[in-house]
C-alpha cells in the first residue's frame, strides 16, 4: 500500500531494479530463476516498498475472491489514514468482480473509489506484487531460496504477513 505521492517514485525504483536484474517486465513464471532471485534481492537491498507490502496464505479450495477481500481490507485498515480515500488496483479483475470487491470493501468501512483493473505488463506496482506472490508460493512449496527470501523480508519488516 503506497500513497499517491509515493507511487511515481516507487514505480521508477521498480523499473530500475527490473533493468538491473535483467528480469524486465516478465512475469514471475516467465523469468529465469536466477533473474527472479536477483530482482527480489535488489528490491530488498534497496528497501523498495519496505513496509508497504502485505501477504497472506490461504488453504485451497477456497475461491480467490474471499481471501483477496480479507487481505485487502486488513491491509488497508493497517496502512491507510482514516481521512484518506483508497485506490485499489487488481491484476486481471473483470468489471463484475471489480464492482463486487468495491462494494464488499465499502461494507468493511473502507472509503474508496472504484476498484480498477491494471495489467502487470503496464504497471510496475502490480509486477512487484506479482513477483512477491510468486516467491511466497515458492516458499510454501518449500523451495529453499524462496523461503530464505521470505524469512529475510519478514524479519526486516519489508513484507508483512496478515493472518486470517
Amino acid at each position: 500500500m503506497v500513497s499517491e505521492d509515493e507511487q511515481n517514485q516507487l514505480r521508477q525504483q521498480i523499473i530500475d531494479a527490473e533493468q538491473g536484474s535483467g528480469v524486465g517486465i516478465r512475469k514471475w513464471h516467465d523469468a529465469s530463476h536466477d533473474r527472479r532471485i536477483k530482482f527480489l534481492r535488489i528490491v530488498l537491498n534497496r528497501g523498495i516498498g519496505r513496509g508497504d507490502l502485505f501477504y497472506g496464505s490461504y488453504k485451497k479450495p477456497i475461491p480467490y475472491f474471499l481471501p483477496m477481500l480479507d487481505l485487502v481490507a486488513k491491509a488497508i485498515k493497517i496502512k491507510a489514514k482514516r481521512e484518506s480515500k483508497t485506490k485499489v488496483y487488481v491484476d486481471g479483475i473483470d468489471r463484475k468482480k471489480s464492482k463486487e470487491l468495491t462494494n464488499a470493501l465499502r461494507v468493511e468501512g473502507i472509503s474508496l473509489g472504484m476498484v480498477k483493473m491494471r495489467r502487470d505488463e503496464s504497471e510496475p506496482l502490480i509486477r512487484l506484487a506479482d513477483r512477491w506472490a510468486g516467491c511466497v508460493r515458492a516458499a510454501i512449496e518449500e523451495k529453499p531460496e524462496a523461503k530464505a527470501l521470505i524469512k529475510r523480508a519478514t524479519e526486516e519488516e519489508y513484507l508483512r504477513e496478515i493472518p486470517h
